[in-house]
Parts: structure tokens; sequence; C-alpha cells
């Protein structure tokens, strides 16, 4: 790069190539060398220079496209063409730098043509498909380092923090020991705020989410605000907990292994927990499971009856008239202290607690 010293210009996006979220393997229009193309016009109000250059990603793993009106740092550097006996130059873009303070767009369209009126440049749009919305941007805490996306799906590597003046608090809790203590939260879909105000991850309104936690309390209703289902066996209690934990929410939950099992392992215990039904097999699933409880007071009945003795004619026949005493039922009466298992658990339905 001797030759060519590296410049930076400040850049205006004035199109996305027509190419630029496509890839094109071959022909005159392909795109595997210059993936994610955009075309941009240097800012310069004081020469009045306005030079249009085709600019590459930056960075490959961590990208964002910027929108048209968006502004970027442009700099040129090596392109692929490069050898040891031959120089390719290039115009590489960095990421939108946030004129508007915005999470969702950045836009000061116009700015970098040598003749346009207000009203025209109000009327250049971002892109094909994209929409403006209103997106309140994370609140952030000392040592935070946040990603936020464009639609209010965000991703924070956050620790447990003291409540402070001016600050929303963060709905993550611990003990003043354990300021500092990690937690990551992945969080889709939030309530947003006017005129960008912040908020903070909410487990129970945000669309969906993961909280991987170290020693932090977090405020996760179980069941729902009309029909709570709190734990009441495996205390501390799911609002109390204070180890690490992983907590996924959302509308609906889906886990599928593709070629193997699903595999829930715990030393101490398996609830599910649901105010609805439980059906395995699938969601055909239409024969009730048995109530050990119901089905030994149910055998302890026939038994009753069976060794309570029979008339017969005349007389009468103790014990059922077996010769044996009935020694068979009473064999299978004492199998029923071992139905009920020592491991597994159902809750009992209330339909038959009122007809028992």
């Amino acid at each position: 790069m001797d030759k060519y010293p590296v410049l930076f210009h400040v850049a205006e996006v004035i199109e996305s190539n027509s190419n630029t979220y496509k890839y094109i393997g071959d022909g005159p229009d392909k795109t595997s060398d210059k993936l994610f193309t955009i075309t941009v016009q240097i800012v310069n109000r004081v020469t009045k220079e306005y030079e249009s250059y085709a600019c590459k990603p930056f960075n490959m793993n961590i990208k964002q496209i910027p929108l048209i009106g968006e502004h970027v740092l442009i700099f040129k550097a090596y392109n692929q063409e490069t050898t040891l006996t031959k120089t390719g130059i290039e115009w590489y873009y960095f990421s939108p730098y946030s004129i508007q303070s915005s999470i969702n767009s950045n836009l000061l369209p116009g700015i970098s043509y040598n003749t346009i009126s207000e009203e025209a440049a109000q009327k250049i749009k971002p892109g094909v498909n994209f929409g403006i919305k209103s997106i309140s941007p994370l609140q952030p805490y000392e040592g935070d380092l946040m990603i936020e996306g464009r639609w209010g799906n965000t991703l924070r590597f956050g620790s447990t923090t003291k409540n402070e003046s001016g600050l929303i608090n963060a709905s993550w809790h611990g003990a003043a020991s354990t300021v500092g203590d990690p937690i990551i939260i992945l969080s889709n879909g939030q309530i947003n705020k006017p005129n960008k105000q912040f908020v903070v991850e909410n487990i129970q309104t945000d669309n969906a989410s993961i909280y991987l936690t170290s020693t932090q309390k977090i405020p996760i209703l179980l069941g729902d605000k009309n029909n709570k289902n709190p734990l009441k066996y495996f205390l501390p209690s799911e609002t109390q907990f204070k180890k690490s934990q992983f907590i996924g929410v959302a509308d609906r939950i889906i886990l599928k292994a593709k070629t193997d099992a699903v595999i829930i392992d715990s030393p101490r215990g398996i609830v599910l927990n649901t105010t609805g039904v439980v059906k395995v097999g699938n969601d055909k699933a239409n024969i009730g499971m048995v109530h050990s409880d119901v089905l030994k007071d149910i055998l302890n009945l026939i038994f009753d009856q069976i060794l309570s003795g029979v008339q017969v004619g005349d007389g009468f026949a103790p014990l059922g008239g077996f010769t044996d005493g009935g020694k068979k039922a009473n064999e299978a009466r004492a199998l029923l202290s071992k139905l009920d298992s020592s491991k597994y658990f159902i809750t009992k339905e209330t339909k038959w607690e009122n007809n028992i």
C-alpha cells in the first residue's frame, strides 16, 4: 500500500446495488467476489466534489448493510486481484454511524448530491421493503456489551448491577455481593416507548427471550396472570432461585431432535408444570392416564364385595364361597401397595376429586 496511502471518506449510501442482497455464482453479474456491495457518494460540501464508488463491507462475519440515505466511513484497501506483483484496490465500508441516534434507521438523505431540493431529498426511500419504526434502545449499564437489531431484537452481555438514580432498574436482581456476576439475555420483540426512551428486557412482556444467568433472580411468572401456577415443592420458587439458570420464554416452544433422543436430565426432579393438559404420543391422544389412588379405591371396593360372602339358596357362603378362603383375592389386594410409583407422579384432575 506504499503507493496507495490509506484514505478515509464520509459517504452517503445512494443505492444498494440491485444485487446487494443476492448471490450470483457466474456470468456478468457475478457477485461471489463482491458480496453485499453498495454504492456510495462522497460527501464534500466544501469542494462540491461528488464522486460515487462501489464499496464492499469491511467485515464479512459481522455485517450491517446500510440503508439508502445512511452514511458510512469508507476506505481503500487491497482486493482479491492483488498478488505479489500486482496491486488491486477496492473501497470498503464500515457500518453506518448514528446520525439520528436511532436503533431503526439513521437517515440523512440527499446531502451528497450537488443539486437536490429538500422536498426531493425527503422522498428518497431507504430501500425497497424497509419500514421505518420507532424502536427504543436498551438501557445500558456500566460494562455492558449490547448488540441491538433494527427491530427490537437484542443481545446483552451484562451483569448484576446496583440501582442507580436516573436509570431504569434492571429486571434481574442479585445481592450486593453479586454485583458484576454475568448474565446473557437474548430478547426478541419489546414494548417500545416514544422519543427513543430506554427500555429494559422484560421476561413477561417481550415476545420471546432466553436468559442465561449466574446468580440473578428472575421475576418469571409460571402459569399466566389469570391462572398462576407457581412452584410449591421444588423450592426456592421460580422467582427466588439464585443459582445459574437457563430460561426460555415464548408463546410456543418446540424442541426437536433430528436423529436421536430428546434427553432431559436432572438429579432432583422433572416437573411438567401446566394448567392445561399433557398429551403423550401426539396431540390427538385421548386415552386418559390412570390415577393410581382412584384405581386402588375401585379395586378395594371390588375385593370387599368379592370377599364379603354370597347368598347361595337358603344358605350363606362366607369369603365369596371360595374353597381356599379367597387366597388369590387377598394376594391381589396385598399387591395394591406396589401400585403407586415412588418416582413418577401426576396431578389429580379436579373432576376425579369431585366424583369420588
